[in-house]
């Protein structure tokens, strides 16, 4: 059976939304959520070093995917996102001599804009590029070191005659980078049945339905991001511009539907991987040991918009014998 192109663009869009972000935190439910609100807390804790404590962290983000412009076969989908985050310590004075509290609030303005085209039957073709900026806002502001951007291709494949199991794979250029500039990128996905399995990096859903309006299951993920702050004496002497946290999640989760493609979803497990590390004015890492922290409580609760398939749609109006 020939697989009309333009019916996969159209049940592959939602798709390339979110994998357009794999290199940033991967905040939605599904890759299926189109528009979101989302509120997070993770509690503190204590550094290895000791004489360090980490306050209870709080994220309040939201993501707007603007009017897609249609040319031809050729799809363009901008996107639009902010963040923002509480991040505090309390670091212990020399000689014992009580606490000082140093808080932070970080913002998070992200622009992306993703191209989309069929090239074959059950074949798209994907690219993009994305910059998003993390800072308080209250240091100097640098836009070559204070933005982030990623370039990617990536190529998606309908496994099979009838969409729901999906191959996508390429390559991710990222600038500024810790390690390697450019990084392959796989990712599957698979809707069929009551069963949700979306696994690639950096984060993995499993979700399992029960009727229409219900959804149980297990998310997890990795988060990394960069953050452009003022330090206090002491840690300034050391030269740190930024700091870098690196995070590994896992949590049950439950969606409900409340109608009208929204969904809303909660989340409650832990951080397992609490990682901080200081970098210079050109983002190298000071190599600072004791910044870690042990595994803490997590929890969030997402507002989604979720549309339906077309193919789900056609079902739902379609009469019955």
């Amino acid at each position: 059976m020939r697989v009309d192109p333009f019916r996969t663009v159209r049940v592959g869009c939602w798709l390339a939304v979110l994998l357009a972000l794999f290199s940033v935190p991967a905040l939605a439910q599904t890759q299926a959520d189109r528009l979101y609100v989302g509120y997070s807390i993770s509690s503190g804790g204590t550094l290895d070093a000791g004489r360090t404590r980490l306050d209870e962290r709080r994220q309040l983000d939201l993501r707007v995917p603007l009017p897609p412009v249609v040319l031809g076969r050729t799809y363009l989908l901008p996107s639009l996102g902010y963040e923002t985050r509480w991040l505090g310590v309390e670091l212990s004075r020399p000689g014992g001599a009580g606490e000082d509290a140093v808080g932070r609030r970080f913002h998070r303005i992200q622009l992306g804009l993703t191209l989309i085209r069929p090239v074959a039957p059950r074949w798209l073709f994907i690219a993009g590029v994305m910059g998003s900026t993390r800072t308080d806002f209250q240091s100097s502001f640098s836009m070559g070191m204070d933005t982030s951007w990623v370039a990617f291709a990536m190529a998606n494949h309908q496994l099979g005659d009838e969409p729901g199991i999906s191959l996508t794979f390429g390559l991710v250029a990222l600038w500024p980078f810790d390690s390697l500039p450019v990084i392959p990128m796989a990712s599957l996905n698979y809707r069929r049945g009551p069963y949700v399995l979306e696994v690639g990096l950096p984060k993995l859903t499993l979700l399992r339905k029960l009727g229409e309006t219900v959804e149980v299951g297990f998310v997890g993920g990795f988060e990394q991001q960069v953050l452009h702050t003022r330090f206090e004496s002491g840690v300034k002497e050391l030269g740190a511009h930024y700091v870098r946290e690196s995070v590994v999640r896992a949590a049950p989760t439950v969606n409900v539907h409340l109608g009208r493609d929204l969904w809303l979803s909660s989340a409650v497990g832990l951080t397992l991987i609490n990682d901080f590390a200081l970098l210079d004015r050109q983002r190298d890492n000071l190599n600072i040991p004791g910044l870690g922290a042990g595994p803490t409580p997590y929890a969030r609760v997402v507002l989604g918009w979720r549309p339906a398939p077309p193919q789900a749609k056609a079902r739902a109006s379609r009469p019955a014998p």
